[in-house]
């Protein structure tokens, strides 16, 4: 197996830009209490902070599916991924086959400290069912070229990462993650001459 350089990636995960359409675990009916609750979490000025209320609305409610979810980006914003995979795999049992969920789980397995092979390919394989799911997320494919990256397999890390800046060109402006996904497709491409033959 070759040796890659290290990547330094950068991730856009969580976007509502990402997903036009709501999910059931988005829109699910929960107590006036506990979505009010949610709804602080979402503002409050910290990752900290946010936690501690998600914990809170959680108690209240465990299967309240956005809090999990929040909670999950909280987490990672603190960089506790073992937390934070945690949470989503939680989700994940409550809503099945959900792209969101899916490329949440493998985007935190993609940060994974020191991630062993079978993690590599777990990641691979949840965001490869997110894309089969929902082809037009670019989060999605953006998350399976960086997996594919760590794995060696650069041509389909290349192919991933444009995939990802066709559909994200495509959707509002947002030039912050457009970079993201661009410097992506560069590093690919110079993993890509880095071992090529030479002629």
């Amino acid at each position: 197996m070759r040796t890659l350089v290290p990547l330094t990636l950068s991730f856009v995960l969580f976007s509502s830009a990402l997903f036009a359409q709501d999910t059931t675990w988005r829109t699910m009916s929960l107590p006036p209490a506990v979505a009010q609750l949610n709804r602080t979490a979402e503002s409050a000025a910290s990752a900290a902070a946010t936690v501690q209320l998600y914990g809170e609305a959680l108690k209240m409610c465990p299967s309240n599916a956005p809090a999990l979810y929040g909670l999950g980006r909280a987490l990672l914003e603190q960089n506790r991924i073992p937390a934070a995979l945690k949470s989503f795999r939680h989700l994940n049992r409550l809503f099945p086959d959900d792209p969101e969920v899916l490329t949440a789980m493998a985007a935190t397995l993609a940060r994974w400290p020191n991630p062993r092979r079978a993690e590599i390919l777990e990641g691979v394989s949840l965001a490869e069912r997110a894309t089969q799911l929902a082809p037009e997320l670019p989060a999605a494919w953006h998350t399976l070229s960086v997996l594919h990256a760590a794995n060696g397999d650069i041509p389909a890390a290349t192919h991933a990462a444009r995939k990802a800046i066709e559909l994200q060109e495509n959707l509002p402006a947002d030039s912050e993650t457009l970079n993201i996904y661009i410097q992506q497709e560069q590093q690919c491409y110079e993993l890509l001459v880095l071992f090529s033959p030479l002629d």
